[in-house]
């Protein structure tokens, strides 16, 4: 048995000029992981060479240490999806979709169906072309999670939902935490989302991991340094990451090993998930 419920290893895959680099990291079951990176740094391209929607030139995936390749079917039962825009035909109704759906899944919750759909105030009866953007990813969620799936990947779920719908999606995931074999890797732009549920962040960028690490171990390695310029020295500007001027002095992100806490001229601050992302990308 493995603790595992995803295990990326040593990934490769490329669309037009753009190519996933030696990706590896792995999920632990009962966690959720948030995924990070700007624009085109390829988070959907990863979740799609993952699911084999994007065929790899290198490397493995693993759910639950059954390699997805050669297994989807296994595989794909046990997983649940949600991308940033609506797979499902606009013209059809929820209820016909369901029909559709349901009998590939020998797990498909009916019930779960009505109280998802319930709780997120979305009328079957309505064609999903009557849906609003944020009411269609909504349908998303539901159909990702009517079967019980083990593992639930999220690719901006939450990207075209008004704050009171992020917050009832973000509660949603959290009950799903409840039972600890379940599993979440969640794909997004909204960092604050993450500093509420994630265990562990990962992030990408050019088609390579910068880091992978559990979220509270590193926002404690980070701060978020605002130095006067009389207070720079070379060796302070040598081990700061992402280094960006001001009209005052520097800002940089460095590690509590600097020991920069307390310095005439130097504010030190608790950085956030984002703080993190924007420097390690200024950096390069």
């Amino acid at each position: 048995m493995t603790n595992n419920a995803l295990e990326i290893k040593n990934l490769e895959a490329s669309i037009g000029k753009f190519s996933l680099r030696d990706v590896s990291f792995p999920l632990e079951k009962g966690t959720i992981m948030g995924f990070i990176g700007r624009n085109g740094s390829g988070k959907t391209t990863l979740i799609k060479t993952m699911l084999n929607m994007i065929p790899k030139t290198r490397g493995d995936v693993l759910f639950d240490g059954t390699v997805m390749y050669g297994n989807e079917e296994i595989v794909k039962a046990k997983i649940g999806v949600v991308f940033d825009s609506l797979i499902y035909p606009l013209n059809l109704k929820p209820t016909k979709i369901k029909k559709m759906i349901s009998p590939f899944y020998k797990t498909f919750d009916c019930i779960r169906f009505e109280e998802l759909m319930n709780r997120f105030d979305l009328d079957p009866s309505k064609k999903l072309s009557a849906y609003s953007k944020g009411m269609q990813m909504k349908f998303g969620v539901v159909m990702a999670l009517c079967h019980n799936p083990e593992l639930i990947i999220l690719d901006e779920p939450t990207a075209g939902l008004d704050p009171i719908a992020r917050a009832d999606v973000m509660d949603l995931l959290l009950e799903l935490m409840q039972k600890e074999e379940r599993s979440i890797l969640f794909s997004t732009h909204i960092t604050s989302d993450l500093e509420k549920i994630a265990d562990y962040i990962t992030m990408i960028d050019e088609g390579k991991i910068v880091f992978s690490n559990g979220k509270d171990e590193m926002l404690d390695m980070y701060l978020l340094a605002h130095i006067d310029k009389e207070a720079m020295t070379d060796v302070i500007k040598s081990d700061l990451i992402g280094i960006k001027e001001t009209p005052f002095g520097y800002e940089g992100l460095c590690t509590k090993k600097l020991k920069l806490q307390n310095v005439a001229g130097i504010k030190t601050a608790r950085p956030t998930i984002e703080d993190i992302m924007l420097y390690m990308v200024a950096k390069k």
